[in-house]
């Protein structure tokens, strides 16, 4: 939607979400982009208008919540202006709110009851601890939320973006290349900022594209245009791919070496930039965070692994395989290797402009694709942008607790101490070669268990949790709607508005069982978490006995969705539709099955981990038991490829695949993207060499490397190599470790005989659907009289578990 399209259109996009005060607060206030800081009293506050962006001060009250206010007990304001303390309202531990004139007088208050808490104690601990803009601090006897803008949301019940669609967002995205010669690619230390900038790329989402570069200019003469022009187009928002790993810090450290002021703050100032950390599922990545006054900035590279958190599907997160892997590379798209930057800069400059426009294009499409759902939840909860962009479902739907007991001066819980006993019913009954296959799932079955069982935390003293999955759920229906009427008018503007929309509502939905076994969340409730995952089993269970009754044989059960075989009287889609439709009537009140697949075959080989083939031939694999992301790609397509042919009882098709990939092997036919690993570093240098010392973990591939290369290396940085030399050795090769920087493909240096054990540690995953006599057959070179597949026999279908093993007591 544009900024010509009636104003009507534009409301009509949030109107009927706005008046529900609960999810997106009570001050109504529309197009504000930005908030931050400016003084100890005051927050500025920017909105977008007309294309042009105006801001004014407010003031603000920090606060906190405090159990016992003794810890405040002969503190004194600054001036002597004092402060406010209010009770709250219920039995909560935070009984009392502390409110304070200034930031000075909040950090002071903070402070005296560190100092009270540390005399109380006999001890040096700190009573609090210092917190993350995103988060929530549980500090002992305080607790508090956020940042000076994320305070201002809570006590005033804005938030960013209302009244406004994902297009009438200024973004920026930011791409910078450097002279990464070859003397830098030996140079021991690569810290960040040692080669000059040579290029940087910008475009924006109205269409606007530039390449700064320095063939006429210095670079200095380049980093002051570079300010000069984020100045001048105003962006609401600066997205770039490993933002803050790479571009903006090395920016900064350029500007600090040619004495250029990176003022690209709205307010004229300089970004502050302090470490932090982000979780990905097991994953934990410490960066630079880089927070620029009344601008937001977006990293794309978190982006797509929040997105894979899920999907566990993509092989890289680098742009380059994000675009393709979501089908928006160009076909005649720039691609130049890292390694041979400098040397193209100075031979053929015009093709690294081109290499560079595209990075910014695929990071805007990128940044389009993701960050909707993002956009419209920050209509809803009191933080910023990036803050949205960077922090974790619990901690948003926290967020949607406090403000509305905040508002109402209502006491907060503290966590439970515990943990949850119950978790999702999985396991698997048929293993093998199976067909053909039918998918059911209950249509969002822990919301659905929640609402229908009235779950609800036992501190919620306002049953908040309820009236916030309800009023959820209500929104996404209604935005699911509008979205499909959209799409079929052809405003697809408009659809993909409503579908990000619906998707905001859908995490927080999903998240809401979460956050109750969550043990950080001071709503939390384990015994309720439980309830609802015993009652999810009940009903799993339910779906077994009532397809078993209808002659289904079932494979595997997974929490809320079911692999099944019917029977053969159940013939093509809609026989098997109706199938699903007649148990869904078995269900309770409020549980609904759905019909959500159909597949000729599925290889079944453990828990959540299985290959699909449809009817069109479209193959779908998951879990890494079957095919690990962290394996070498040789190994990763060797498997597919491999369980392709079991698919099809092609025997020799799969020993003659083995053949080939040992011949590529020895043959060194193999290239570096073929054999390369990337392994994430899961703690720091410091402590491996620690661990290492006290023999409490053997030497690794990947930080002796980081060590004899001088790397500088924290949590979460990702290294690529290969193993080099000859021979099996000690079997830990963590002496035979090479960068992928140091392939040279004319002299490869592979060792041979690591990779074929590799290669033979792949073939294992083809051991259960073979006697080991039959496997020792086909996984072999050594074929004297040659190969026959005459007497091998394929194990098609294994019984794993009984279901009659299953309680029988089914409640309902």
């Amino acid at each position: 939607m544009t900024e010509q399209q009636p104003k009507k259109e534009r409301e009509n996009l949030a109107e009927s979400f706005l008046k529900n005060e609960l999810l997106y607060g009570k001050n109504p206030e529309e197009n504000i982009v930005g908030v931050h800081q400016v003084s100890d009293t005051h927050v500025r506050v920017y909105k977008r208008a007309d294309g042009k962006v105006s801001h004014r001060d407010e003031p603000f009250y920090p606060f906190f919540f405090i159990a016992n206010t003794g810890f405040l007990k002969g503190y004194e304001a600054r001036e002597g202006k004092g402060y406010w303390l209010t009770p709250l309202s219920g039995k909560n531990y935070y009984n009392h709110l502390a409110i304070f004139r200034s930031m000075k007088d909040y950090r002071a208050a903070m402070d005296f009851a560190s100092n009270i808490k540390r005399k109380m104690s006999g001890s040096n601990g700190e009573v609090y601890t210092k917190m993350e803009d995103s988060g929530s601090g549980r500090i002992d006897e305080i607790y508090t939320k956020g940042d000076a803008g994320a305070q201002f949301l809570f006590q005033t019940g804005k938030t960013l973006f209302k009244g406004m669609a994902f297009e009438d967002l200024h973004r920026m995205q930011l791409d910078i290349e450097t002279y990464f010669s070859e003397e830098s690619q030996k140079r021991p230390n690569k810290g960040i900022g040692q080669d000059r900038i040579i290029m940087v790329s910008l475009s924006d989402n109205t269409g606007w594209e530039m390449v700064l570069h320095t063939k006429e200019q210095s670079e200095k003469e380049m980093l002051a245009e570079l300010v000069r022009i984020i100045m001048e187009r105003d962006p609401d928002v600066i997205e770039g791919h490993n933002i803050f790993g790479f571009d903006l810090p090395y920016i900064q450290r350029r500007c600090e070496l040619n004495n250029v002021r990176f003022k690209i703050g709205r307010d004229g100032n300089e970004p502050r930039t302090y470490q932090a950390s982000i979780r990905f599922a097991e994953r934990s990545i410490d960066y630079p965070y880089c927070e620029i006054p009344g601008r937001h900035v977006v990293d794309t590279l978190f982006l797509v692994q929040s997105f894979d958190m899920a999907k566990r599907a993509m092989p890289s997160y680098g742009l380059k395989a994000a675009a393709k892997y979501f089908g928006f590379a160009s076909e005649d798209r720039t691609y130049i290797d890292h390694r041979d930057i400098a040397h193209v800069w100075d031979t053929d400059p015009d093709r690294l402009i081109a290499y560079a426009l595209d990075d910014v294009r695929e990071t805007r499409q990128l940044a389009e694709m993701l960050s909707g759902s993002n956009f419209y939840m920050t209509q809803m909860v009191p933080f910023t942008y990036a803050q949205v962009s960077r922090m974790g479902p619990a901690a948003k739907i926290e967020a949607l607790f406090v403000r509305e007991y905040l508002r109402e001066k209502v006491s907060l819980p503290r966590p439970q101490i515990g943990q949850q006993q119950a978790g999702g019913f999985t396991e698997v009954f048929l293993k093998g070669i199976l067909g053909p296959i039918v998918y059911a799932d209950v249509e969002s079955l822990y919301p659905s268990i929640m609402l229908s069982y009235n779950i609800c935390p036992q501190a919620d003293d306002k049953k908040l949790f309820p009236k916030i999955l309800t009023d959820l759920r209500s929104l996404r229906f209604a935005a699911k709607a509008r979205a499909k009427e959209e799409k079929k008018s052809g405003n697809k503007q408009a659809a993909d508005n409503y579908d990000a929309m619906q998707n905001s509502f859908k995490i927080l939905i999903n998240s809401m069982y979460g956050y109750l076994g969550f043990s950080a969340g001071i709503f939390n409730d384990y015994e309720e978490a439980d309830r609802v995952t015993t009652t999810g089993q009940e009903i799993a269970k339910k779906m077994i006995v009532e397809f078993e009754r209808r002659g289904c044989r079932i494979v595997e059960v997974d929490t809320d969705g079911i692999f099944l075989i019917p029977p053969d009287e159940i013939q093509g889609e809609e026989a098997e539709i109706n199938l699903v439709k007649d148990v869904s009537k078995t269900m309770p009140e409020g549980i609904t099955i759905g019909f959500d697949g159909r597949f000729k075959k599925m290889i079944s080989y453990m828990k959540k981990n299985y290959m699909l083939v449809d009817y069109d031939g479209k193959v779908k694999i998951k879990g890494s038991s079957l095919v690990s992301r962290s394996g070498e790609r040789f190994g990763r397509e060797f498997v597919r490829r491999g369980f392709e042919y079991l698919l099809e009882e092609d025997i020799i098709g799969l020993h003659n695949l083995y053949i080939e990939y040992r011949e590529k092997i020895i043959n060194r036919e193999m290239d570096i993207d073929d054999l390369s690993r990337t392994e994430t570093m899961k703690t720091s240098l410091e402590d491996y060499k620690k661990d290492v010392r006290g023999g409490s973990r053997p030497k690794a591939v990947t930080y002796e490397l980081a060590i004899r290369s001088n790397m500088t290396v924290t949590k979460g940085d990702r290294i690529t190599y290969y193993i080099s030399g000859t021979g099996l050795g000690s079997g830990t090769f963590s002496d035979k470790g090479k960068l992928v920087a140091e392939w040279d493909a004319k002299n490869p240096d592979q060792n041979v005989d690591f990779y074929l054990k590799r290669l033979d540690e792949f073939a294992q995953k083809f051991r259960p659907f073979f006697k080991d006599s039959d496997f020792s057959k086909i996984f072999t070179a050594d074929e004297l009289f040659g190969f026959s597949p005459e007497g091998i026999e394929l194990l098609k279908e294994v019984q794993h578990r009984d279901t009659a093993e299953l309680d029988e007591d089914v409640p309902f």
